[in-house]
């Protein structure tokens, strides 16, 4: 997750603790971020790889997208909509429970219906071109906590060995070009609302754990019952009662 601190906004490495820092990039690094997209979309239409206009002919030819599908698209994005007012609108967890579930399913149905065309899409000559961009924007501005550079040279980010780091650090790369913040995902009104389910779910794990606790602690040590103790006095009376008896006997 990144995290902004006195205006650096950084994310952590794998091990959790490496903090690593997103700068904002100079004319420079975009010129240079540029030149990278120019050059890798002139080799991949060399290369006879399909431009976005063509692979929109190619996909509407073929009816895989066209008005059927943007008239479901549009009627996935309702029922999504739809089921998250419920959710808002939920009074129970079990409700919630239930509603969070069914916006989850909702959106994952909707992303699946969208991947008809965003996936074809993302080998076109454009969409590469942007990653690499990307991958150049990553090289650049990403930096340790004393200011240095992660990676010397776009070459060096391409053959660094640790592909977790590359793609965390692209990951938030883009995410910060977008204006949004890693946890984004977690602020969707599911992922919010299983939050409060599974707090809520604690509390009374917790709640029951303590009256078990009690319920056993009464059991090895019971209350004495109200009325039993007698004084010593009264049973030496009582005891000295029955002695009499016997002797008039």
């Amino acid at each position: 997750m990144a995290e902004i601190t006195e205006d650096r906004r950084f994310f952590l490495g794998q091990d959790g603790v490496t903090k690593y820092y997103v700068e904002t990039p100079g004319a420079e690094i975009i010129r240079g971020a540029d030149w990278v997209y120019s050059k890798t979309y002139t080799r991949c239409l060399q290369e006879g790889i399909t431009t976005s206009a063509e692979m929109m002919d190619i996909l509407t030819k073929r009816s895989i997208v066209g008005p059927e599908f943007e008239l479901r698209s549009r009627e996935l994005t309702e029922i999504l909509n739809d089921k998250i007012i419920k959710l808002d609108s939920a009074k129970t967890m079990e409700e919630k429970r239930d509603f969070a579930i069914e916006v989850a399913n909702a959106r994952e149905e909707l992303f699946q219906w969208n991947q008809r065309l965003n996936g074809p899409m993302s080998n076109t000559c454009e969409q590469m071109a942007d990653d690499a961009r990307l991958e150049y924007l990553t090289s650049s501005m990403v930096v340790r906590e004393d200011g240095t550079k992660v990676w010397n040279s776009y070459d060096a980010y391409l053959s660094e060995k640790s592909q977790a780091l590359a793609l965390k650090a692209r990951f938030e790369i883009m995410l910060y070009l977008q204006g949004l913040d890693s946890d984004f995902l977690e602020r969707t009104p599911e992922a919010m609302a299983m939050r409060e389910i599974e707090a809520d779910l604690i509390a009374r794990a917790e709640e029951a754990l303590k009256l078990a606790r009690a319920i056993e602690e009464e059991k090895l040590n019971p209350p004495v019952e109200a009325g039993l103790d007698i004084p010593t006095e009264v049973v030496e009376k009582k005891r000295g009662k029955k002695g009499s008896k016997k002797s008039s006997e």
